[in-house]
């Protein structure tokens, strides 16, 4: 536990960051100066003022309070409209909560071990974002892009990627424990540098905050306590990249959805390797291939589907974020039960992919999953007996390759085959259940017919007419890839 004099030292930091805000307000309000200029102020003073935390304290203890103290005070002066010079923005955004909880995650994770890490990853907190602001939003003619809801710029992440670099560059010299051979420190800095301005470009309102600096220090801890692992990891990253300029080429993907593949194919790719590449490289494109088929039988259901068949960032993470999550833990775990969770979720949503792409070949109406009702194709929970036979073959087509190449990992190859395919085929069913009861359904004011869209014919804003408003298709894809997850893993415990 902290000593007395550690927590002396704590009101004192307390104290001093109350002032930091307090000096912003005084700022804001005295001056007329814009709250994004004071709202970086404090994002950058605080973020050296926890950087030499380690110096001062023994443990995590008094780092964690600090930061459990200001996630709820920033909470409640948030939504209060308290201290505009640190709240205030031109979007809605929850970046001065996502703060200090990243902090603390931080400091959970490599106070003890590596606190390097957790100094950089402060200051990729502090100074990276900070400067991509102040550059994007000062500019008098930025390359502005949107890939989420926030808008970005060409120059502000460009400025990111620059100081990220710089910041492990010399970070990794100063403060490592064990000195680095400077083309290591630079690879590792470039390879940071690059995954986490990604993963800041995918953020909104905010999130950025948690989304970088751990994507950041995902990579350093990696390539620090696991050195034999950045070649792997270098290559994973390089066939990540190729995999997103073929698919891009051939329109499987808008520019937010290659960016998330290649976030997740660097994570999966560059940690697991090839055994668990295969799978994922299979569900990607077998997906992606017959998304692209019979498109004459597809004309009437596309115009009932939210999306198309070109995916972005959303559908991406809907459908591989349960993969990443596998992979993750695995990387913090090893074990086989991983891996067969991981085709689990990856045969759930080849399983409902394919129901959706083979089950337009269906000569009779598919049926309501819930009343068994005929629908016309396309309809959100409609089923039909070409769909299912389609999910129990895409759930075959991920666990049988899956399984074939890593019988050293599995104990009951035959029982893993089966196992994870009924799994899959389980998963989709529960797709198709929610999407007839919770996701959001909009009827057209001009053809009258039940569709996804919030605007239908000639752009015409449809009617809800039942479900969630808020749970779309790529929620229902996210629950089938979950469903997955979760009935492998109940299967695996089960039969053990």
């Amino acid at each position: 536990m902290p000593t007395t004099t550690e927590w002396i030292y704590l009101g004192l930091l307390f104290l001093l960051l109350f002032l930091i805000v307090g000096i912003a307000e005084k700022i804001r309000s005295a001056l007329g100066w814009s709250p994004e200029v004071t709202r970086k102020f404090v994002h950058i003073s605080t973020g050296i003022v926890i950087f030499f935390t380690p110096f001062i304290f023994r443990t995590n203890i008094p780092l964690i309070v600090l930061a459990g103290i200001f996630t709820l005070v920033n909470a409640w002066s948030l939504k209060a409209e308290k201290f505009k010079g640190m709240h205030e923005t031109k979007r809605t955004s929850y970046g001065t909560i996502f703060y200090p909880v990243s902090v603390i995650i931080m400091a959970l994770l490599f106070w003890n071990h590596y606190p390097a890490i957790l100094q950089i990853g402060i200051l990729i907190l502090a100074f990276s974002d900070a400067f991509a602001a102040i550059v994007g939003e000062n500019l008098k003619h930025p390359h502005k892009f949107n890939v989420t809801r926030d808008s970005k710029s060409v120059e502000g992440s460009l400025t990111f990627a620059v100081t990220t670099f710089l910041i492990v560059a010399l970070g990794l010299t100063y403060l490592s424990r064990t000195p680095l051979p400077a083309g290591m420190i630079i690879w590792i800095a470039f390879l940071t540098a690059v995954i986490t301005t990604f993963s800041e470009t995918l953020s909104w309102a905010g999130s950025d905050n948690i989304t970088a600096p751990l994507t950041g220090t995902f990579v350093l801890h990696l390539s620090l306590a696991h050195p034999g692992m950045l070649t792997q990891f270098s290559v994973g990253t390089g066939l990540a990249a190729l995999v997103v300029l073929i698919s891009y080429r051939a329109n499987f993907l808008d520019i937010g959805g290659a960016m998330a593949v290649f976030l997740l194919g660097t994570l999966i790719f560059g940690v697991g390797g090839w055994i668990w590449a295969v799978p994922i490289l299979i569900f990607f494109f077998s997906s992606s291939i017959l998304s692209k088929l019979w498109p004459s039988r597809k004309a009437e259901s596309n115009l009932l589907f939210e999306k198309s068949s070109r995916r972005d960032w959303a559908q991406v993470l809907a459908n591989g974020g349960m993969a990443g999550i596998s992979m993750i833990l695995w990387y913090i775990r090893p074990t086989p039960i991983w891996y067969i969770i991981y085709l689990g979720s990856l045969a759930a949503v080849t399983a409902d992919t394919w129901a959706t792409e083979i089950g337009v070949l269906s000569k009779r109406l598919p049926r309501l999953i819930t009343t068994f009702k005929k629908v016309i194709p396309g309809t959100s929970g409609g089923v039909s007996v070409i769909g299912l036979f389609g999910a129990l073959l895409g759930s075959l087509f991920i666990a049988v390759p899956g399984i074939a190449i890593a019988p050293a990992f599995l104990e009951n190859p035959l029982r893993a085959v089966i196992l994870v395919t009924f799994a899959g085929l389980g998963a989709s069913l529960v797709d198709s259940f929610f999407g007839a009861t919770l996701q959001a359904q909009f009827r057209c004011l001009v053809c009258h017919k039940m569709t996804e869209k919030r605007f239908h014919c000639r752009d015409t804003k449809t009617l809800f007419e039942h479900g969630k408003k808020w749970i779309n298709n790529d929620v229902v894809n996210s629950f089938c890839a979950l469903s997955g997850f979760v009935f492998t893993g109940l299967f695996v415990f089960w039969l053990r």
